[in-house]
């Protein structure tokens, strides 16, 4: 049975100017969009045109299965965003190891390739032409030049524009590289 990402019990809606993604990390409880307490933001989206973006919570609320037999998720990010043809997968992080300061990303990048591979597997998936992911910490809200080659490779194997950043700007403008 095809999974179903868009009609997700976990989805709300904003066309504010400016909202946030939050994940409370500690615990079961899905991630969610947030339109008042920045400070628990750890993603901001800028909406400039206030169009009507949805944030479908995926992590915690659409079951990806491994092993069905065995009861063992897979990995899967956070949550993705959608408007118009546009769809954005997210993984929120909030802290970073002091042993190894990249984990983070490293960790991040297997949930979204994962959750990419499963959504790529979809009807649904046929619907976007603008396709991106973002790994967004709260600790280190912009990228390092570092990441350049791991942002490449991403790109070569999902199709999709990986950033690590905290900010996502709705619509996207891509810069060229």
């Amino acid at each position: 049975m095809e999974i179903d990402f868009l009609n997700s019990q976990c989805q709300s809606v904003s066309n504010k100017k400016l909202f946030g993604l939050c994940d409370e990390q500690d615990n079961e409880e899905p991630a969610y969009l947030d339109e008042r307490n920045g400070d628990k933001w750890i993603a901001v989206v800028e909406n400039e045109e206030l169009k009507e973006v949805h944030f479908i919570a995926i992590d915690n609320c659409i079951d990806i299965w491994r092993d069905k037999e065995k009861k063992e998720m897979d990995n899967r990010c956070d949550g993705m965003l959608w408007y118009d043809k546009a769809v954005v997968f997210v993984e929120l992080k909030e802290r970073v190891s002091k042993k190894n300061t990249n984990a983070w990303v490293k960790a991040g990048e297997i949930q979204l390739k994962r959750t990419i591979e499963y959504f790529e597997k979809t009807e649904q998936s046929n619907i976007f032409r603008e396709k991106r992911a973002y790994i967004a910490n709260k600790a280190h809200p912009t990228f390092k030049e570092s990441q350049l080659q791991r942002m490449k490779s991403f790109k070569q194997e999902t199709g999709y524009t990986l950033r690590i950043e905290n900010r996502i700007k709705i619509p996207y403008i891509n810069t060229p590289s």
